[in-house]
């Protein structure tokens, strides 16, 4: 049995010292402007971001629901004024309260998904914001952290969208894998 386990550590040995060489390898392309090597790095980039995302919506969907109370919502502008209209940013914005375990908590995340609009692209926000479920007695469903109820959301990330996500950790390696395979 240790002969067993000792073949499988040598193997993960061999594919790590690989993985760490190709690393180098790759640097070493990126700092000599080479497309390869800056490419890698790109993709590599995308699926740790998009891969942490993907980690952070499964367990944001996992979270329970407690009734709360929209205290105001809409879409807001950031940043200063723009001479021009289509220039001009916008964001989601929302404060609401909701009580879990008789405290009362406050608000602001609408959802895991953060987007900034441009003027042109603001009812992309004003979608996301119809996203909320609503009852009908003017409350809304609010999605918080067990661990830390203080932390809140008021949109649940959808199977579609984490599909999405994953796509896009996913995707850019595929492609470089197609692109630069040996």
């Amino acid at each position: 049995m240790n002969r067993s386990l000792s073949g499988t550590n040598v193997w993960a040995w061999r594919i790590t010292k690989l993985m760490i060489d190709y690393i180098i390898a790759m640097f070493d392309l990126a700092m000599a402007g080479d497309k390869q090597g800056f490419m890698f790095f790109v993709c590599l980039y995308a699926l740790v971001a998009c891969g942490y995302s993907v980690f952070f919506q499964l367990r944001v969907a996992r979270w329970p629901e407690a009734k709360g109370a929209l205290l105001q919502n809409g879409v807001s502008k950031i940043g200063g004024t723009e001479p021009v209209r289509s220039n001009q940013e916008y964001v989601a914005s929302a404060l609401y309260e909701y009580v879990v375990d008789g405290t009362l908590y406050q608000g602001k995340r609408v959802s895991p998904w953060v987007m900034v609009a441009s003027h042109n692209a603001k009812f992309l926000l004003e979608r996301q914001m119809r996203g909320m479920h609503r009852y009908a007695d003017g409350g809304v469903s609010v999605f918080f952290n067990p661990n830390n109820p203080k932390k809140s959301f008021l949109i649940k990330p959808g199977k579609v969208g984490i599909a999405f996500t994953f796509s896009l950790a996913v995707g850019p390696m595929l492609l470089y894998g197609y692109s630069y395979a040996v």
